[in-house]
C-alpha cells in the first residue's frame, strides 16, 4: 500500500482494495442468506409437523369387533 494516507489508492492497490470490499459484502450476503434459509426451513418443518399431528388426530376409528 502507500505511505501517504491522504492520497487515494491507484492501480493495483485500488483494485485490490475494491475487491476486498466486494468480498466482504459477498460474505455478509452469503451469511444472511444462509441464516434466512435456515429460518425458513425450520418454519417449514414446524408446519409439516403440525400438519402431520393434525392429520393423525383426525384419522377415522376402526370399528370394534
Amino acid at each position: 500500500m502507500t505511505t501517504h494516507p491522504d492520497k487515494p489508492l491507484r492501480g493495483n492497490a485500488a483494485w485490490k482494495a475494491a475487491k476486498a470490499k466486494i468480498d466482504e459484502r459477498n460474505d455478509a450476503a452469503r451469511a444472511r442468506g444462509a441464516k434466512e434459509r435456515a429460518m425458513a426451513e425450520a418454519a417449514r418443518i414446524a408446519r409439516l409437523r403440525a400438519d402431520d399431528i393434525r392429520d393423525r388426530a383426525n384419522l377415522p376409528q376402526q370399528p370394534q369387533r
